[in-house]
Parts: structure tokens; sequence; C-alpha cells
């Protein structure tokens, strides 16, 4: 890896059931609507791809990615990264790793974000993703009301 690619010298780990805790206190620091410590451990015993990317030079957990793989599709269910590592390209390059190393029948790449999450809808577009469709009234606000979830995948 060029050293400067934004994962140099970080690990990416398959994270396991003992690693739940620290994925949610990523989530918890990175997302106002964090998955749970018992959300990313279902998701580990069903075989979904849980990611854990660590700096061990620091000491420091950094980002979290959940992929699903379908037969022919895979979807990404759950993306963050800790504030302090933002704006660094993190997500996009541990997207382009976790991407590029999916089987070579998976075409097509689904995803949803909030509509409020422009970041992470530009960074998806910048990778090339299109926007197919919303979800109305699909997530939960903080104050009790409801958000459009943005769909969109990506033809590999």
């Amino acid at each position: 890896m060029p050293s400067d690619c934004p994962l140099s010298g970080l690990q990416l780990l398959r994270a396991g059931v003992a690693d739940c805790a620290a994925l949610a206190e990523i989530a918890a620091a990175a997302t106002d609507h964090p998955w749970s410590r018992s959300q990313y451990r279902d998701s580990v015993r069903a075989g979904h791809q849980c990611w854990l990317l660590r700096s061990d030079q620091a000491a420091e957990n950094i980002a979290v990615c959940v992929l699903l793989q379908r037969l022919d599709q895979a979807e990404i269910l759950d993306l963050a990264v800790v504030p302090a590592w933002r704006r660094r390209g993190i997500a996009q390059a541990l997207l382009h790793r976790l991407l590029g190393q999916l089987p070579a029948e998976v075409g097509r790449v689904l995803l949803e974000v909030r509509t409020s999450n422009g970041p992470a809808r530009h960074l998806y577009q910048a990778l090339g993703f299109a926007q197919d469709g919303v979800r109305k009234r699909y997530y939960p606000t903080a104050d009790g009301n409801r958000e459009d979830a943005v769909l969109m995948s990506l033809f590999l």
C-alpha cells in the first residue's frame, strides 16, 4: 500500500463477537443514531462481514463497516468513522478496499442513507453510486419525527 494511502499504517480486521463493544463505541462517537453492541453482535452471528479499522500505533479504533453479501449482490449496512479521523479519505479508501475484495459474482452493491447525511451521500456519489429511489419516513430522528432514506446502488 502506498505511504500516501489513507489506510497506510492502519489495520483492517474482520470483527468477531468480542469486538462488538468497540464497534458500538465507534458508532456512538460517529453518529446520532448509532448501532448498539447487540446489533453488531447479531450481524456478526448472522455472518455479515463486520470490519474494524484501527490504528495500532495510536491504540485507537477508527472505523467500522458492515457488509452483507447475498448471491450476486452486496449491501453496505453500516459505515462509521470517528470524528477525529474524518476528512482524511478513510471512508473512501475503506470502501474501495472492501468492495474490491468482494467475490467476482457480486455485480451490484446497495445501500441506504439518510437524506440529511450530505457528506455520506457525496462520498457514495464520488464512488459511483447512483440514487435509485427514496424510502419515505424510514429513519427516526432525534425529535421523534421520521426522515427519508435515499436508496443508492453501484454496479461493479
